[in-house]
């Protein structure tokens, strides 16, 4: 059980170090599984970001979306969040989606985070 337990952890800190990461959307894109608020999104983080990406952003007094880039700039990108169509500086691209993970965010929406 202990090897176990440290095998998972040495995978996390792997991804981690690659810029994996996962995000609780609080809103944004659904796919067919249900609402970006009930998932969980694995991304990962760049420098630069292009038109079509699905990315997770952070929207002022808004917290974390995903959406999809429909222009993009040196300085700003333009996000179709379906709620929303916002423009955000390139620091606030969080990253680019990678997989969703449908249903988990349900839990994290319980315990309010």
């Amino acid at each position: 059980m202990k090897l176990k337990v440290i095998g998972l952890l040495a995978i996390f800190g792997i991804l981690f170090a690659f810029g994996i990461r996962v995000a609780h959307p609080q809103d944004g894109l659904q796919s067919a599984m249900g609402s970006a608020k009930s998932s969980l999104v694995i991304y990962k983080a760049s420098d630069q970001y292009a038109v079509g990406q699905k990315v997770v952003v952070v929207v002022a007094n808004s917290g974390n979306q995903l959406g999809v880039i429909k222009s993009a700039s040196d300085e700003a990108v333009d996000v179709d969040t379906r709620v929303s169509f916002v423009r955000v500086k390139q620091e606030d691209v969080v990253g680019k989606m990678l997989v969703i993970v449908p249903f988990f965010g349900t839990l994290f929406n319980i315990v309010g985070l």
